[in-house]
């Protein structure tokens, strides 16, 4: 199962550089996508960033958040339990790589929920957090 931080699951709706990656990625997984709350709390304040920044326009943002919904409604997403004590010891143990990997608050969040999840992919854009899941045991593209 594959496992998108948020700067990857922003390309399955605007295009940009490595939009085709993960879309082909997400395409040839034959389970539903894992998404969980602070991925879509993410996501849908990047893309109102993106029209505040005039990247886009606001119905362009709005009509991106509601295909989001509608594919979640679709099942194309799923949305696993996560037992939060469980991710916040998992997230202790890899921020004592901080000093080493120089990874933020939510590169980390985002590497332990792969992990919580049973993630065995983690697709990001960001070095530091592609570190972060090679050192913790996932396959990072």
């Amino acid at each position: 199962m594959i496992y998108l931080d948020t700067s990857a699951l922003l390309k399955l709706y605007i295009r940009e550089e490595g939009s085709e990656f993960v879309q082909q990625q997400v395409a040839a997984q034959e389970f539903p996508l894992p998404v969980w709350e602070i991925q879509e709390a993410e996501l849908v304040n990047a893309l109102r960033l993106k029209a505040f920044w005039k990247e886009i326009s606001s119905p362009e943002a709005v009509e991106q958040i509601e295909l989001f919904q509608r594919r979640r409604r679709k099942g194309l997403y799923f949305f696993p339990e996560i037992h939060r004590g469980s991710l916040m010891e998992t997230f202790h143990r890899l921020s004592a790589e901080t000093p080493h990997t120089g990874c933020r608050t939510m590169d980390i969040l985002h590497v332990a929920c792969a992990l919580e999840i049973g993630a065995s992919v983690f697709i990001s854009f960001d070095q530091r957090q592609r570190a972060l899941a090679l050192d913790a045991g996932l396959k990072a593209e």
